[in-house]
């Protein structure tokens, strides 16, 4: 019998969560499919139907695990409003992120099963844009003259580099996460380089 919409979509749901344990235990390599469908309490001819591999799980979770980063980003540019808090509004929204234990357990699962198997991105999987954000920002500040950036993809590049390379990839190799008081801190420090190179 074919499930409703809403039912089909829960049933996904419950075994993409499912999967989400299983990955976060055992890892990818370890992950078993038996197990996913024993822990999602369906049979396994149904969490293939709604997944055809492990792979393709695991590429659910990275789509979804990276699209939150993006999602986080909504702060938008305000003319009327000073750049540099606009700056730090947009790092703090990056911040609040990388400050999340949750966050970042599942960051260093995450990336330590595409740096091992980097194939696991999948070849036609849409990239998620985290910088898009930063690049609309920069760019509309440079148009209001604000700022004065020749190429505000390279300027977004930078900006994220600096709040990520104290506060992302140390983490991702094994360092303590961040506090939020040395969040403040990096992202103050990293928005104060850009209005040093930048700025009008």
């Amino acid at each position: 019998m074919e499930l409703r919409p809403q039912a089909s979509a829960q049933k996904r749901e419950q075994i993409y969560q499912a999967a989400v344990v299983e990955f976060q235990e055992k890892g990818f390599s370890d992950a078993s499919m038996d197990r996913i469908s024993a822990r999602a309490g369906v049979s396994k001819r149904t969490v293939y139907k709604y997944y055809e591999s492990k792979e393709k799980l695991f590429q659910e979770l990275l789509c979804r695990h990276w699209g939150r980063f993006a999602a986080s980003l909504d702060v938008v540019y305000d003319k009327d409003r000073d750049i540099r808090d606009q700056l730090t509004a947009l790092g703090r929204a990056e911040g609040a992120l990388l400050t999340n234990p949750d966050v970042m357990a599942m960051t260093r699962l995450v990336m330590s099963e595409v740096l091992r198997s980097p194939e696991l991105v999948g070849e036609n999987e849409e990239k998620t844009d985290f910088q898009a954000a930063f690049e609309t920002m920069l760019r509309e500040a440079d148009a209001d003259g604000v700022l004065e950036i020749e190429d505000p993809k390279v300027a977004a590049e930078e900006f994220i580099a600096l709040i990520k390379g104290k506060a992302f990839w140390p983490v991702v190799f094994g360092a303590a996460i961040v506090t939020a008081a040395e969040m403040e801190k990096i992202v103050e420090s990293s928005v104060e380089m850009i209005i040093c190179r930048y700025g009008v």
